[in-house]
């Protein structure tokens, strides 16, 4: 996980240990510690802007592209 300021900029897990918990433990552990209150989310990945939701954040109207390609990343703030 990497955190500036406010904003989690990422939060990786290895795809093997997808689902087994980790992600929820770094998320609840960045917003417990650091107070975190928003993040940016590549727009077609659907299962992770669903985890985030399910942890308290929602999505906003705000939409910037993503450097380098064609996608666009989507703002989620916590409630």
């Amino acid at each position: 996980i990497e955190i500036e300021g406010k904003e989690i900029k990422t939060l990786y897990v290895e795809p093997l240990l997808t689902s087994s918990g980790i992600g929820a433990s770094l998320l609840e552990f960045a917003i417990e510690t650091f107070e975190v209150d928003y993040l940016w989310a590549l727009e077609k990945n659907t299962r992770a802007i669903e985890f985030y939701k399910r942890h308290g954040f929602i999505c906003t109207n705000e939409k910037i592209p993503e450097e380098g390609t064609s996608e666009f990343l989507v703002k989620l703030i916590r409630k």
